[in-house]
This record gives C-alpha cells, sequence and structure tokens, in this order.
C-alpha cells in the first residue's frame, strides 16, 4: 500500500511564499519578471505553454500515479 505525501506547512509559511508573487504583481520585484532567451537558446527550440507539455506527456504522468 503506498501512503501519499504527507503536506505541512503553518499559515506563517504559507504567507511567505506569496510574497515575490505580491511584489511581482506590484512591480516592486521586476526583475524576475524578465523574460529572457534562455528557454529558445538551451534546446534550440521554442519554448512550450504548460498546458501543451502536459497535454503530450499525460499518459506518462498518469502511469507515474498508479
Amino acid at each position: 500500500m503506498q501512503m501519499p505525501p504527507v503536506f505541512i506547512m503553518n499559515a506563517a509559511c504559507a504567507a511567505g511564499t506569496l510574497i515575490p508573487a505580491r511584489q511581482t504583481y506590484e512591480g516592486r520585484f521586476d526583475h524576475s519578471a524578465v523574460t529572457t532567451g534562455t528557454v529558445e537558446d538551451l534546446p534550440g527550440r521554442d519554448p512550450l505553454h504548460l498546458g501543451t507539455w502536459a497535454a503530450a506527456h499525460r499518459r506518462g504522468l498518469l502511469d507515474q500515479l498508479s
């Protein structure tokens, strides 16, 4: 029997994970929102949208759950 992973995060830690996202949204952390060409440079192709990648790898991802 496989047990699901236990994930515990207290409220202070959970709130702290949102700080960088909030600062980026408000424009105070702009350096992390800059688009670079790294994804095109390293694999030599255009980047994929997460939904496109997930659809292409759906079967393999689901197989890992069983």
